[in-house]
C-alpha cells in the first residue's frame, strides 16, 4: 500500500529523486563487485513504497519490461563466459590466475553495463513521470524496487562466479545451471511489475 505524500513533487525533485536512487544502485553494485560495505537507501525515497504497480502508466511498464529483457541477456551473456571460463580450466587449458581474471574481466563488464542500464531507466522513468505527474511516487517505488531485485540478483552472480572459481574441480559444471536460476528467480521477481 502506498503511503500517501502531502505534496506532489516538482519535475526537478523527481528528477533528484531518480538520480540518488541511481546513484545508491551504482553504488550498491561497486560494493558487491568489491566486496565492500553495501549503502543504505536513500532516506529521501523511504516514503515511496507500493505493493502494487498494476496502475503504472504503459510508458513505465515498457522501461521496466526492456530493463527485464537486457538484464536477462545480460544474465546469459556472463553465463556463458564464466562456464566457458571454467571448462578451460577445467580442463587445464588456462591457469587459476586467467580463470580469476577473466572472471573478474566479466563481472567488470556486468557492473558498468548494468550501470548504464539502469541509468537508462532512470532516463525513460524520468520521461515517464514527467508525462504522468500523478504517477511519480508510484514510479519511484519500482525503479527502487527493480534497483534492489538487480542488485540481489548481481551480488547472487558474484557468489556463484566466487564459489565455482574457488573450486573448480567440484564446481565447474554448477556454475550453469546456478546461473539458470537466477535467470528465472529474476523473471519471477519482476512479476511484480507485469
Amino acid at each position: 500500500m502506498a503511503q500517501n505524500l502531502d505534496q506532489p513533487l516538482t519535475d526537478a525533485q523527481f528528477d533528484t529523486l531518480l538520480d540518488e536512487l541511481n546513484a545508491h544502485h551504482k553504488a550498491t553494485l561497486e560494493a558487491i563487485a568489491t566486496g565492500g560495505e553495501r549503502p543504505t537507501s536513500p532516506r529521501s525515497a523511504a516514503p515511496y513504497t507500493h505493493d502494487d504497480f498494476s496502475k503504472r502508466p504503459e510508458d513505465a511498464k515498457k522501461a521496466l519490461a526492456d530493463t527485464l529483457q537486457q538484464e536477462l541477456a545480460l544474465l546469459a551473456g556472463s553465463k556463458k563466459t564464466i562456464v566457458g571460463l571454467l571448462l578451460q580450466a577445467h580442463e587445464k587449458k588456462i591457469t587459476q590466475d586467467q580463470l580469476d581474471a577473466g572472471v573478474n574481466a566479466q563481472e567488470d563488464k556486468n557492473k558498468q553495463a548494468l550501470a548504464d542500464l539502469n541509468g537508462k531507466l532512470a532516463e525513460g522513468l524520468k520521461a515517464s513521470g514527467h508525462a504522468h505527474p500523478e504517477s511519480q511516487d508510484l514510479i519511484v517505488s519500482a525503479y527502487k524496487t527493480s534497483s534492489d531485485l538487480s542488485a540481489q540478483t548481481w551480488n547472487a552472480a558474484g557468489e556463484v562466479d566466487a564459489e565455482a572459481t574457488g573450486s573448480v574441480e567440484t564446481q565447474w559444471d554448477k556454475a550453469g545451471p546456478k546461473y539458470d536460476t537466477l535467470m528465472q528467480d529474476l523473471q519471477n521477481n519482476w512479476k511484480i511489475f507485469a
